[in-house]
């Protein structure tokens, strides 16, 4: 009796050792998502800007506490090109750009009742930048600082309205440059930007000017620059 019994259990577990065996389930395998491919922003790049640059002018007459505030508004717009390297996320290049500006300011100085008898004007022709830039990258974003060397277009004038004459000084400035902003990528080759520039270009010396009876002093004229632009990239 034992042994059929036993036989019987034997034959039990046999059994249902295949079917425990088909219940039992296999663990999920991990399944390892492969490395994200990391943004590059290395490469050549070529494209345009368009802005608005708000400069600070004063004009001050050595010897003499007579000074002037004459600050230039206006559009900025032109071409910028550049290339970057970059290590794993981070971003290094240089990048140069030109640009028309269209920026004037003309202040009065005469006195009532005829405040306009005498004018000083101060405008911007065109600027330059040639910038180093460093920056982190994104998915999609790049962030940088930049800053360099700048160069700029400037053009006093002084009028003698009741004489009929006008004193010019025209130069091209260099200065320093500093700014930030960030590329955006929007197609695999395609990049729009944001960023604001400052550029500082010191203080210049104007000399005297005669024309007929009317002479024009020697004066000093110091300005600044801030420019908030955006534009669009092309990377090859």
């Amino acid at each position: 009796m034992k042994k059929v019994v036993l036989t019987m259990l034997v034959g039990g577990l046999a059994g249902a050792t295949p079917a425990m065996a088909a219940d039992m389930k296999t663990p999920a395998q991990v399944v390892k998502a492969p490395p994200a491919v990391m943004t590059n922003w290395a490469g050549p790049y070529l494209g345009v800007h368009l802005g608005y640059l708000a400069a600070g002018g004063e004009t001050t007459f050595p010897g003499t506490n007579e000074f002037h505030f004459i600050d230039p508004k206006g559009f900025a717009g032109g071409v910028m090109a550049g290339t970057a390297a970059q290590w794993g996320r981070v971003v290094a290049g240089v990048e140069g750009d030109l640009s028309y500006v269209s920026a004037r300011a003309t202040l009065d100085t005469a006195f009532a009742p005829n405040p306009g008898a005498t004018q000083l004007q101060t405008t911007i022709n065109w600027n330059s930048h040639i910038r180093g830039r460093i920056g982190y990258g994104f998915d999609q974003a790049l962030l940088f600082v930049a800053a360099g060397v700048a160069f700029a277009g400037v053009e006093n004038k002084a009028f003698d309205n009741t004489a009929g004459v006008t004193s010019t000084w025209q130069s091209t400035r260099v200065g320093w440059t500093v700014g930030a902003g960030v590329d955006y990528r929007i197609a695999s080759k395609a990049t729009i930007r944001l960023e604001y520039l400052y550029d500082n270009y010191g203080t210049e010396t104007l000399p005297a000017q005669t024309f007929g009876f009317t002479t024009f002093p020697t004066r000093d004229h110091k300005i600044d620059t801030h420019t908030l632009r955006a534009g669009v990239n092309w990377r090859f």
